[in-house]
């Protein structure tokens, strides 16, 4: 809550930010979560964490709805939350997805040759409603701005690629310290 002014106390801030930190420690240590990483080594194909969900299963439009509405802009900050708490244990845990046979130094090869094929390459989980959010934009300025000529947008979904997805995605979490 906001005080008159708009401001918030050190002390209110303190209580968030470790009421926040806890909250990270329980999701990286819980049961639920691991089972899902299991299914995620497990698995031939890169997995975020809305897969399975009924946002997923959800209709494009809705999902491009929920990505520009007050509770997208919610999770997208609750995402840089967990960026800045656990960003690196998930970096971890996306590298260990890529299975036993990934190769660093291979895969940041390949990363590079894919994101030097095109001006702007967008690495994307087809039902992420973020990752249509970006594709829209993208395709909306795409021809129509002197810096980005039509063809200059390659977008390389993850799932489709298969395990190649899942070292793709682990490659990007190794480079940028980020997974998504």
């Amino acid at each position: 809550q906001k005080r008159r002014g708009g401001s918030v106390s050190f002390k209110e801030m303190a209580v968030a930010f470790s009421l926040t930190k806890a909250f990270f420690e329980w999701f990286s240590a819980s049961d639920g979560v691991a089972a899902l990483h299991k299914k995620h080594i497990e698995g031939d194909v890169a997995l975020h964490m809305l897969k399975g969900t009924p946002m997923a299963a959800a209709p494009d439009s809705l999902k491009l709805d929920f990505a520009r509405s007050g509770a997208g802009q919610a999770v997208a900050n609750f995402m840089k939350a967990e960026q800045q708490h656990i960003g690196g244990w998930k970096v971890d845990r996306i590298v260990e997805a890529a299975g036993s046979e990934f190769n660093a130094v291979c895969w940041r090869q390949r990363l590079l040759e894919e994101v030097a094929s095109s001006q702007v390459v967008l690495f994307s989980f087809v039902d992420c409603p973020w990752c249509l959010l970006a594709k829209e934009r993208l395709a909306a300025i795409e021809g129509n701005e002197a810096w980005l000529p039509a063809g200059s947008v390659r977008t390389i979904e993850l799932e489709a690629r298969g395990r190649d997805g899942k070292a793709l995605r682990a490659a990007i979490a190794a480079a940028t310290g980020r997974t998504s």
